[in-house]
């Protein structure tokens, strides 16, 4: 081959590295460039997740201050006028009352530093307490689960078996000996499960603690198809033996008196109307029934409650929930007792409406 064409060959060999550099500079630009950006957004949407996270938090502590307040008045407690006193001051406008957060388990929307929030106050006094609640109750809330709310349906003898193996298995669980009842199961019997593990053999901490008794299926825990399940029903933090009528929802009612979800929801709606009719037919179903049920249901002001507060400042992908269980009764701190504290708690639900130009100005 001649000196020229040899030098010919060099240039085209030469040509083709030049164009797979550049294009290697090229796709490096173009990832660092998204890098860049990627980073950038990470950056705005911290941000943006830290304000909405701090904007759910205004929103939890002023209805916790407002629910200890509003309590505090219908106890007849004096409020402090004194600002360099601790505690917790009374307000001066008698109608703010009216802006109070209810604890009636549904969202309500606030406002603070220009972002929007939702809260949602529970009295966990309106379900039953799961570490105090006797055989008897529990026997009826278990019987009336298991037959979907209708009181009038019969039960068999293996569903009648069912409910009683339950009810010993729950007591078994939180009794402090290794003494099994009746029907009941102790660490012989979970020992000897696939996956063992011990009795708790004390207090359930958790709902969810349930799902490991025996003879409770994830649909009683859970409920479907109207009915609700056993977490809808029992809290772990109620240290009283009755039921507030006042602020039990519609599972708790539809538990105890053994009736449909659509009677519930109608019962729930005349609490709303008209709150005297409403316990005088809750204490009449009640007493026809089951006395006990009608000595469990009573009217008084919560004092544990969960608050769930959630908040979004502008972008749906910067979501932010908190959610506390407060004591509003102790004696031991000025002010709410936090017994609970979830930072940072899963999302759910939608999200709140956005601001409008009209709200803004």
């Amino acid at each position: 081959m001649s000196r020229t064409g040899r030098r010919r060959g060099e240039r085209g060999v030469a040509l083709l590295v030049v164009l797979w550099v550049f294009m290697i500079l090229g796709v490096l630009a173009l990832d660092f460039a998204r890098y860049m950006r990627d980073d950038a957004m990470a950056t705005v949407n911290f941000a943006e997740e830290t304000r909405g996270y701090y904007v759910a938090l205004a929103g939890m502590n002023h209805v916790i201050f407002d629910a200890q307040q509003a309590r505090d008045r219908s106890l007849g407690v004096p409020a402090s006028t004194d600002d360099n006193k601790p505690g917790l001051h009374m307000k001066d406008d008698e109608d703010e009352d009216e802006n109070n957060i209810p604890a009636d388990g549904q969202w309500h929307d606030g406002t603070f530093a220009g972002g929007k929030y939702q809260v949602r106050l529970t009295d966990e006094g309106g379900r039953i307490a799961l570490n105090r609640v006797d055989d008897l109750i529990l026997t009826e809330v278990v019987t009336n689960l298991l037959r979907g709310g209708n009181k009038t349906k019969g039960m068999n003898v293996h569903e009648t078996q069912a409910v009683a193996e339950i009810v010993d298995a729950i007591l078994d669980w939180r009794d402090v000996d290794n003494l099994k009842r009746l029907h009941g199961a102790e660490n012989e019997y979970y020992l000897s499960l696939k996956h063992p593990y011990h009795a708790k053999q004390g207090w359930f901490d958790s709902p969810e603690e349930l799902l490991l008794v025996r003879g409770i299926t994830p649909e009683l825990y859970y409920g479907g198809d109207g009915v609700p399940g056993l977490r809808d029903v029992f809290s772990v933090y109620s240290r009283s033996g009755t039921v507030n009528v006042k602020t039990a929802p519609a599972a708790v009612l539809q538990a105890l008196l053994g009736i449909e979800a659509a009677d519930v929801k109608e019962l729930v709606d005349l609490r709303d109307a008209d709150g005297d009719a409403f316990a005088s037919f809750v204490q009449s179903q009640a007493t026809s029934g089951d006395p006990r049920i009608a000595g469990l249901l009573v009217a008084q002001e919560p004092s544990i409650v969960t608050i769930e507060a959630r908040a979004d400042v502008s972008d749906p992908r910067n979501q932010s929930r908190v959610e506390a269980v407060a004591d509003l009764s102790s004696e031991v701190a000025e002010g709410a007792k936090i017994i609970r504290w979830i930072d940072r708690a899963p999302w759910s639900g939608p999200l709140p409406a956005p601001e409008t130009e009209q709200e803004s100005s």
